[in-house]
């Protein structure tokens, strides 16, 4: 068994409010191991986001780590003090956010963002960053003289590739991928995701992709987990999960996706939507949507059942 790069455990995520707080990652656990893609899907407001800045120690007020452990390469992240955060955050592991505009300075060049990176980190300095800069440009398939363009000058599909080298700058061990592609066309979607998994190939980083498109996920991922309100429902290898998903919310997925096959079936929703995170159901979160109901569900939260091929699900029928 490979030991895992990332290792989360039992983690939860508080949004405090005057209410009281808010859950929103609940007791999750997963792993993740060099060189692989692993894929977390799940509805808007499940908690994808939320788990990824919680790694990285970057969530914003009012959110907290509220219980629970996260190890990079054996390190405990959570009780880092500043200095170690900061050579833990984009030296080894790093973040390409949903949006490049926003996440991008509109008042400097890429090329400044790219070479404050490399100094504020002592990784390279003056004509040197500069230089870095400009490969780095080159690597993800953008002509180098754009290293003094603005972001606000150039295309939606540019800026996502500038905050790709902009998080490979430091050449991290994980690079998590926090929906990448979402205001993109699917030409340059299909462009982008290509040339993540073209690099990794290249140099071996591990990849956290965090998508609603569960499909997207199927094609890129090594194995992938669902997240359903806060909860980890599912996660396993992706041949199996596509196949034979157990937990009924991923089977649902699936079937809300079209197929490319001529003559298969029609897509069909999951009803009704979401729970309140301020305020989820009883037992299962997932029983007031499901098909498969049964009484204990209403009543009884499901734990984890880990079956024969290493798969995790929280269903009571598995």
């Amino acid at each position: 068994m490979k030991t895992p790069m990332l290792s989360v455990r039992d983690l939860c995520v508080d949004y405090i409010t005057e209410d009281g707080p808010v859950r929103g990652v609940d007791r999750v656990s997963v792993d993740l191991y060099p060189g692989e893609t692993l894929g977390l899907a799940g509805e808007s407001g499940s908690g994808k986001s939320t788990l990824a800045k919680a790694l990285m120690r970057i969530l914003p007020p009012p959110a907290v780590i509220s219980r629970g452990q996260v190890e990079f390469q054996g390190r405990d992240v959570l009780a880092m003090g500043e200095s170690e955060l900061k050579q833990l955050r984009w030296k080894h592991i790093s973040m390409v956010y949903q949006s490049a505009m926003d996440a991008l300075n509109p008042v400097i060049s890429v090329g400044e963002q790219i070479v404050d990176t490399l100094e504020a980190h002592d990784f390279a300095r003056g004509a040197a960053a500069w230089k870095r800069a400009g490969d780095l440009l080159d690597m993800v398939g953008i002509d180098r003289d754009n290293v003094r363009a603005y972001a606000h000058q150039l295309s939606g599909g540019m800026r996502q590739r500038v905050g790709i080298a902009l998080a490979l700058a430091l050449e991290p061990d994980v690079l998590i991928l926090d929906e990448p592609t979402t205001a993109l066309d699917v030409i340059v979607e299909f462009e982008i995701l290509s040339e993540i998994r073209r690099l990794q190939e290249r140099l071996g980083f591990s990849v956290l992709f965090i998508t609603h498109d569960l499909a997207r996920m199927l094609e890129i991922s090594d194995r992938v987990g669902i997240f359903y309100a806060a909860r980890l429902a599912e996660i396993g290898p992706t041949a199996e999960i596509g196949a034979d998903p157990k937990h009924p919310y991923t089977a649902g997925l699936l079937r809300a996706f079209p197929s490319l096959k001529a003559g298969g079936p029609e897509p069909t929703s999951i009803p009704g939507s979401p729970p309140s995170l301020a305020d989820p159901p009883k037992g299962c979160r997932f029983h007031p949507r499901c098909p498969l109901v049964e009484e204990r569900c209403r009543t009884e939260a499901p734990d984890d059942t880990t079956l024969a091929s290493g798969r995790v699900v929280r269903c009571h029928l598995a």
